[in-house]
């Protein structure tokens, strides 16, 4: 041979060994699907071996019943399937009886779909490292600071959540969260949480993207999405569900993008209904990947086709209440929402800013198949959380933190309402917002309005209003303040008139409203204090509209 020939041998010889180092070091991933779940040792007629009694509580309250999507994979299959080859097992999905494997074992990755129990083998994630496609998929931002809610008040405030929080005293307590995210970086550690940890808020965190992993070493992302419902820094921040309790689940790996984060999400979906969550947070969405062959197509939003997307459904069908960001893609190429927001049941949410008008990024719908979407719309433009450092509270942008506005107040909302079903909840989110009479593809159905959905839910139903309206006074007998119930309609103020039992005007003043909104405006004063016990006429003019009443003052 000659030196040429010998230096050509050696070049492909190494060539072959740096290979396979890159195969070794960089693993493709898979997703196994199964035949059947004819000889899984479990039983429908058992169910407390696969689920927890929470979870059978939230199926019973909704009269749902076990079916074989909770029958847990045939725990034979899958260890047949890693003998047949070098195989990691990564996660389990029951809902779809499949597993997600990685390996660089390409002659066994060959056959496997030969076993009996095979049905089907697709690859989620090549084995070829990329540079980091995604450096500003989560920007940091800016400090604000202000009292009480501080600048959080705003992006609770238009929905009415200080209502559910204040009025109805529902703050999340007993209620389970399973937030899906890419991390929660030193969320075990940051004062924003030591509210939640020091009453023991975490049940649970699990790392589906490297597993045994470390979710507090992980990303931020998903740390800046938990601290809009859950954190707590006095006059600073207060979260839209700072009493419930929370699962934190890891399926989203910030360094690539490929289908796998898809399977990841429905694993780490099974984990939180097998747990006994009642309401899902998923920050994330996914449209085209870093192998452009595994892309999304517009088609495939019709809600019958990503396998996270029906995912979704199942979730809703088993008792819960997903809600989605609908993306962030609204001023690029893309402009449509993303997998999961195409679901038929759950709450894909867009973004507007502090002004109630639309965000430039909100990703679009609607829908391939021509429905509503996004579903509703909240803050997520100027939300107020954890910035991106996670010691202080600053301004954060994107429907990323959108979601979560409505999932924790939406958790408020069904707290007070336990009897009722996810979809019954779901329902009056819908109807409860802005624009739920004339939807389009910005905004869907508009801002939700939470203490309208409480209302409607309890029987008295607002949906028709669309002229101003004065609705009523609580308490009565009042002691020191009254609550008066407003419709805005077009107008942008409200005045309130207290005259004594003669009919002489003894207090007057007038508050401003925010259009086409129902509010529950509290009078409270040193004055209203100081009125003696007695009879007294109570005024209220909005627009046309004119109620009288009269109250008693209580001694």
């Amino acid at each position: 041979m000659t030196f040429a020939g010998r230096i050509a041998l050696a070049a492909m010889v190494f060539g072959a060994f740096a290979a396979g180092l890159r195969a070794q070091t960089a693993p493709a991933t898979y997703w196994v699907q199964f035949t059947d779940k004819a000889h899984t040792p479990y039983s429908m007629g058992q169910p407390a071996e696969f689920l927890s009694a929470r979870a059978m509580e939230r199926r019973n309250r909704q009269g749902i019943a076990i079916d074989s999507l909770d029958l847990p994979v045939d725990p034979a299959y899958i260890s047949q399937l890693l003998a047949a080859g070098s195989f990691q097992l990564l996660n389990v999905s029951k809902w779809f009886n499949a597993v997600t494997i990685r390996s660089t074992d390409t002659l066994a990755l060959d056959t496997i779909g030969q076993l009996p129990f095979v049905l089907n083998v697709q690859r989620t994630k090549d084995g070829r490292q990329r540079p980091l496609r995604h450096p500003g998929k989560f920007p940091q931002e800016t400090k604000t600071y202000a009292q009480d809610y501080g600048n959080s008040f705003r992006q609770v405030q238009m929905m009415n959540g200080h209502l559910l929080h204040n009025v109805g005293g529902a703050k999340g307590q007993g209620m389970l969260v399973g937030v899906l995210d890419s991390g929660f970086e030193d969320a075990d550690i940051l004062p924003g949480f030591t509210a939640l940890r020091d009453r023991g808020g975490i049940v649970l965190a699990r790392d589906l993207v490297e597993p045994g992993g470390n979710v507090y070493a992980a990303h931020y992302h998903g740390r800046s999405v938990l601290s809009v419902m859950a954190g707590v820094v006095p006059g600073k921040l207060l979260g839209t569900a700072p009493l419930a309790s929370y699962v934190l689940v890891r399926t989203e790996d910030v360094g690539s993008e490929y289908p796998v984060e898809e399977d990841n999400w429905v694993s780490g979906a099974e984990l939180c209904d097998s747990i006994g969550c009642d309401v899902l947070n998923t920050s994330l969405g996914y449209t085209t990947f870093d192998d452009s062959t595994m892309d999304h197509t517009w088609a495939d939003l019709n809600g019958l086709t990503a396998r996270m997307t029906l995912a979704a459904d199942i979730a809703a069908r088993k008792g819960m209440l997903p809600v989605n960001s609908a993306g962030n893609s609204g001023a690029g190429p893309w402009h449509y929402i993303g997998v999961p927001a195409d679901a038929f049941d759950i709450l894909a949410v867009g973004a507007v800013g502090l002004d109630r008008q639309l965000a430039p990024f909100s990703s679009r719908g609607p829908s391939a198949d021509g429905r509503v979407k996004p579903d509703v719309s909240a803050v997520g433009l100027g939300t107020t959380g954890l910035d991106g450092t996670g010691w202080n509270v600053g301004l954060i942008n994107g429907t990323s933190f959108s979601g979560p506005l409505v999932a924790g107040l939406s958790a408020c909302l069904w707290q007070l309402h336990r009897d009722r079903t996810a979809q019954e909840v779901m329902d009056a989110i819908r109807r409860s917002a802005s624009q739920y009479d004339h939807p389009d593809d910005d905004l869907g159905y508009g801002i939700p309005d939470f203490w309208r959905a409480h209302l409607l839910l309890t029987g008295r139903d607002l949906t028709g209003l669309s002229q101003p309206e004065a609705l009523g006074l609580a308490p009565v007998p009042f002691t020191d303040f009254l609550d008066v119930e407003v419709y805005a309609g077009n107008t942008n103020s409200m005045q309130l008139l207290i005259h004594d039992a003669l009919g002489r005007l003894t207090w007057s003043t007038e508050t401003g409203l925010e259009p086409e909104t129902y509010a529950r405006v509290r009078i409270q004063n040193d004055l209203i204090g100081k009125l003696r016990a007695g009879v007294y006429i109570v005024e209220v003019r909005v627009g046309g509209s004119r109620l009288v009443q009269r109250v008693v003052k209580a001694g």
